[in-house]
């Protein structure tokens, strides 16, 4: 039962989290970001299926789930790294385009 509960909380949490991450301003814009966040999201869940199979806490199970968890934490950092860094990009790019050059005063046609 409780691996029941774990995986349909897993699954609940997740795609709650995902409909927020896809409002990321980089979220279209960069298909490394989109790619490792969504390679975390099944790494979560073999996490959580490691971590509740597991009997005790010093178990080699319980090993595994962690070093699952960790592999999804680094997906995600590696994928937000990636969404904010094209975010900042473009935030460059339109800062670059919207300068306006000094006026010589004088119209030329």
């Amino acid at each position: 039962m409780l691996s029941t509960t774990a995986a349909i909380a897993v699954i609940v949490v997740l795609g709650a989290w995902h409909l927020h991450n896809r409002r990321h301003a980089g979220w279209q814009a960069s298909a490394d970001g989109r790619f490792h966040i969504l390679c975390g999201y099944p790494l979560v869940a073999v996490a959580a299926y490691w971590l509740t199979t597991a009997p005790t806490a010093t178990a080699w199970e319980w090993a595994m789930g962690n070093a699952w968890a960790l592999a999804a934490v680094m997906s995600f950092v590696a994928g937000f790294t990636a969404l904010n860094g094209v975010t900042a990009e473009h935030a460059r790019a339109a800062v670059q385009m919207e300068t306006i050059e000094p006026a010589t005063g004088s119209i030329r046609f």
